[in-house]
């Protein structure tokens, strides 16, 4: 199925794909050829991408995203964010200072609308974490 990735500074990802697996408020789904028509609500996450079905979990391209809808045709999936990050933008380093910022937050928001801005940026910071660490677990 043809895959594409798309945030406000450009795409990120257009190509094949063996499965798509996006984060979810009810859980990450998984989207494979001829999935049912869809749209839905992602939350802050990894999207993951597998290219061929064969692939192992370590040749996944992963993405730190920031919501976002995803869109299923059957043949075509979409995945439009305002924020994607893919793995060559993230250092770890950078990835634990933002997530350290983004706890502050939520230990000083001072109304229920800062807490809740300041949860969703923490659960993204924590994302761009994780993708940073693949990253480097995977090119050892």
């Amino acid at each position: 199925m043809q895959f594409q990735l798309v945030s406000i500074t450009g795409t990120k990802y257009d190509a094949e794909a063996y499965e798509v697996l996006v984060p979810t408020l009810g859980g990450t789904i998984a989207i494979f050829k001829d999935h049912m028509p869809l749209i839905s609500a992602a939350q802050p996450g990894v999207l993951s991408v597998r290219k061929k079905a064969g692939d192992p979990d370590s040749e996944l391209e992963n993405f730190a995203i920031n919501g976002g809808v995803v869109h299923v045709d059957g043949k075509t999936v979409y995945f439009i964010a305002d924020d994607v990050t893919a793995p060559d933008e993230l250092s770890e380093q950078e990835a634990t200072a933002a997530l350290r910022r983004a706890e502050e937050l939520v230990k000083s928001a001072g109304s229920q609308t800062a807490l809740a801005e300041a949860q969703h940026l923490l659960r993204h910071s924590s994302a761009k974490l994780q993708v940073a660490r693949l990253k480097k677990r995977h090119h050892r």
